[in-house]
């Protein structure tokens, strides 16, 4: 059985040799660090794809907008004409099934009738001269909804707006 002290002899490699024992507290801040990082990291990544997923489905929702607008101009049309109200029916069941499918996305419509103008949230393709201080900056018509996606605005509302424009005087008449 070969003896403590033959080891002794035998030359350690410079790379052990370097190595000495770790502190166990210096051992315990860095696994602490690291486990921070891992988990800032993984919060990182989770909220990168939750980003990623919104705007693919912003995305998605905003190319399906002009296919609801159509779908309620279809109704309009068919309710306007009179003619198969069982083709009008059954646009109006399909324009429900897309409300109800972006309803559960997230998407909300933005009415703007009788509303007060907002530049958030809407859009003002005309204005129309109104004798009635009141009535000042009340939207009057609504040409396409508006949508928002949570807090996102999608789309603005298309309105026209109401603009005071107070009554011409005439002009007094002399009499000289």
């Amino acid at each position: 059985m070969p003896d403590n002290n033959d080891f002794e002899d035998i030359p350690t490699p410079p790379a052990l040799a370097s190595v000495a024992p770790a502190e166990p507290a210096a051992d315990r801040a860095a696994l602490t660090r690291a486990l921070r990082d891992l988990e800032s990291a993984k919060a990182r990544v989770e909220r990168d794809a939750k980003a990623a997923a919104d705007d693919a489905r912003k995305k998605l929702v905003t190319q399906i907008l002009p296919v609801l607008d159509n779908l309620e101009r279809t109704m309009k049309a068919a309710d306007d004409s009179g003619d198969a109200p069982a083709v009008a029916e059954g646009v109006g069941l399909v324009h429900k099934q897309l409300v109800g499918v972006l309803k559960g996305f997230g998407v909300d419509r933005i009415d703007a009738s009788n509303a007060r103008f907002d530049p958030k949230l809407h859009e003002a393709l005309s204005t129309v001269p109104v004798i009635d201080p009141l009535a000042n900056g009340l939207v009057l018509d609504q040409i396409e909804p508006g949508y928002r996606f949570g807090e996102q605005l999608l789309r603005p509302a298309k309105v026209i707006v109401a603009k005071y424009s107070p009554a011409r005087q005439p002009a007094p008449t002399r009499w000289y």
